[in-house]
């Protein structure tokens, strides 16, 4: 009997999943990302199950929707719910997290990086710490914010982000961080997560989830991933037409070019109208940011070869959401263009799994939850995806019909080249043919309305296939 797999899950905030070499970027260069494509399985048609960091993060310790665990926006926290990390446990494995944990809201009594929380989510060892913007702010302190205090470097560190958010600087401000490359957050997170691979002792096979903070902006690559991207190389952002788009995205598009931050917690950030060309800064940082998290990947991947436990140990890339990037004239998340809801998605261990593949299959990120209980023998209650497995073996080239994914009350639903989007309370409704138009720039709604009706059933019939919470919608 083949000796059971060790897990490491690589999951990175707020990248999108064009913007890896190995998806054919023109600018990005990803080596290490390419590494994992070139040895596993690289899926190009994965989408989050809800385009906001907690909620998503949630889904994916559950196997459950936001609709589903209650967790909606970045606040709140879980209650009573099974997760995959104790599933894993109850299976045998030795379970560590490490990085920027999101599971519960931060500054509330027992923040999200509280050691007893994530042990009662099931993890048996905890080297976590908040996001770069709480480390700088918060009155929490965890072990990076000592690190950087004992180095003294935090204070200019904790300057530097009160100026981007106390109303001194526009939202879409981009400078180089203070902080030397070894103390930057990501750095650190792949450090401390390199050196836990790097001294794990037992005969239990081991998961580790390791969260980084980036490419989620502000902006601030540091040292010489600040000038990696030269501005004169950078590629332009999407320029939408502007047919037929929602009165609530266009909104959100006038606020980004008026230089008014579109979501709620930045208004205390400046009103100042973006420059014609700061597309070229913000989107050289938000590249060079990525790569801190592609370096990482490349270090833990030598750290478990040179310990030889790479051929045994499945790895996996994805991200929790997707980023506009100023395509549209849109940053952030929480939409469900194909920038924001998409996300990357790469699995890697060629012992069984295929070598060098790309998949056009449709998939839920919820889905990997299903694959890692199913590899590693553990079970759970319920979970709201389908094991990964027959794709990843090469046995079969489908995988389901449609994809779902959702934000408070807007949902889509992906089923072949279509994208539905509705919102049955505000102004959105959105369908595109992603075959004839993949950059959705004509929402084709009110040109098919038999097409329409039947989508949105699809998307109740999801929604009670689900056991939607009553107070979740």
């Amino acid at each position: 009997m083949q000796q059971r797999p060790n897990i490491l899950f690589l999951l990175s905030d707020q990248h999108s999943a064009f913007t890896m070499s190995c998806a054919g970027h023109p600018v990005v260069r990803t080596p290490h990302m390419d590494r994992l494509a070139a040895e596993g399985v690289q899926f190009d048609n994965a989408y989050c199950s809800t385009p906001l960091c907690m909620p998503e993060r949630v889904s994916l310790l559950t196997g459950r929707f936001s609709h589903n665990t209650g967790i909606l926006h970045n606040r709140g926290h879980l209650l009573d719910e099974p997760t995959m990390p104790q599933a894993l446990q109850q299976a045998g494995y030795r379970t560590a997290v490490t990085g920027k944990i999101h599971f519960k809201q931060r500054g509330a009594p027992g923040t999200d990086a509280c050691d007893e929380h994530l042990h009662e989510l099931g993890f048996d060892e905890v080297l976590s710490n908040h996001g770069k913007v709480a480390a700088a702010r918060s009155k929490f302190a965890d072990t990076y914010q000592a690190m950087l205090r004992e180095k003294g470097v935090h204070e200019p560190f904790r300057q530097d982000y009160q100026s981007r958010y106390d109303g001194t600087h526009p939202h879409w401000y981009v400078r180089e961080s203070t902080l030397d490359e070894e103390d930057y957050h990501d750095a650190y997170i792949g450090r401390l997560t390199r050196d836990w691979l790097a001294g794990y002792e037992g005969d239990d096979p081991f998961f580790c989830w390791c969260n980084w903070g980036g490419p989620h902006m502000p902006w601030d690559a540091p040292g010489r991933y600040a000038q990696m991207y030269p501005l004169d190389e950078i590629d332009p952002p999407l320029v939408d037409p502007l047919i037929n788009v929602p009165a609530d995205i266009r909104r959100k598009q006038e606020a980004v070019l008026a230089g008014m931050p579109p979501d709620v917690w930045d208004l205390r950030q400046a009103a100042q109208p973006m420059p014609d060309d700061a597309w070229r800064a913000c989107r050289s940082h938000y590249y060079g940011m990525i790569n801190v998290v592609d370096d990482g990947i490349g270090a833990m991947l030598d750290t478990l070869e040179e310990s030889g436990l790479l051929d045994n140990t499945i790895v996996i890339y994805a991200s929790d959401h997707g980023e506009m990037l100023l395509d549209r004239n849109l940053y952030g998340k929480q939409l469900m263009y194909e920038q924001s809801a998409r996300v990357p998605l790469i699995v890697r261990w060629p012992e069984r799994f295929g070598r060098g593949v790309k998949s056009e299959a449709l998939v839920s990120s919820l889905d990997l939850v299903a694959t890692l209980l199913d590899v590693a023998g553990a079970e759970m209650p319920v979970v709201h995806g389908q094991s990964l497995a027959p794709l990843l073996e090469g046995s079969t080239q489908s995988h389901k019909d449609a994809v779902f994914c959702e934000w408070g009350q807007e949902k889509m639903v992906r089923e072949g080249p279509w994208k539905y989007v509705y919102h049955p309370g505000r102004e959105i409704q959105q369908l595109f043919n992603l075959d004839d138009d993949p950059q959705e720039l004509e929402n084709l709604t009110g040109k098919d309305e038999r097409l329409e009706q039947r989508l949105r059933e699809r998307l109740l019939d999801w929604l009670i296939a689900t056991e939607t919470k009553p107070n979740s919608l």
